[in-house]
């Protein structure tokens, strides 16, 4: 069953590639972007921004699982998700017991990095990213209102379908995916959206 839910998750962390290439494309004074499964921080001075498009509550795995709300429920936090410094990789999936096979298997991933982005950052990244296939660039107040960028996509593969969303704000980066077997998701995009809001201050 490790082997499956491996798979299943491996699968969401597939679709953060738009979060992970966000992460790693950015520079300037924010220290090594490493991917956020490596335990290593970013040394990034978004820990100390305040107002809104923070998310400095955020201390562990726990925390996210908190903030997320009903997303999480019933499933259980995989042994190697980390929170370390500024950066996170907390991975949810459905509990051993309930699942026998891969189809039984739902996952929720959540990739976080504190990292101050200048609006020229911002602009860079959305740029980059819009030009990227299956990659659709979200217009909504809520990320409007301090400074950032929302994206989302939906990507099924090997009969898996993942939905993620990413919010790119002044002090860091939030991407929430939620995996499932079939041709929809657990979570639509809107949804896992809407939980990438619940994370920030």
């Amino acid at each position: 069953m490790t082997m499956r839910r491996t798979a299943a998750t491996a699968t969401t962390t597939g679709v953060l590639a738009l979060g992970l290439l966000l992460a790693g494309c950015t520079s300037g004074g924010a220290g090594d972007a490493d991917d956020a499964g490596s335990g290593g921080s970013a040394g990034g001075s978004g820990s100390t921004a305040s107002g809104e498009g923070t998310f400095d509550d955020l201390a562990s795995c726990d925390d996210v699982g908190s903030a997320l709300g009903g997303v999480v429920d019933g499933l259980e936090l995989r042994d190697d998700s980390t929170f370390s410094g500024d950066q996170a990789n907390c991975q949810w999936a459905t509990p051993t017991t309930e699942a026998t096979d891969a189809a039984d298997v739902t996952a929720i991933v959540v990739l976080a990095q504190r990292q101050d982005f200048s609006a020229d950052d911002i602009s860079a990244q959305t740029s980059q990213i819009e030009g990227t296939q299956g990659v659709e660039t979200v217009d909504d107040s809520r990320v409007g209102a301090f400074g950032g960028q929302a994206f989302s996509q939906t990507v099924t593969q090997q009969g898996i379908t993942a939905s993620a969303s990413t919010i790119l704000s002044p002090h860091g980066l939030i991407a929430v995916t939620a995996t499932g077997a079939g041709d929809a998701a657990p979570l639509s995009t809107d949804e896992t959206l809407d939980a990438a809001y619940g994370l920030f201050d």
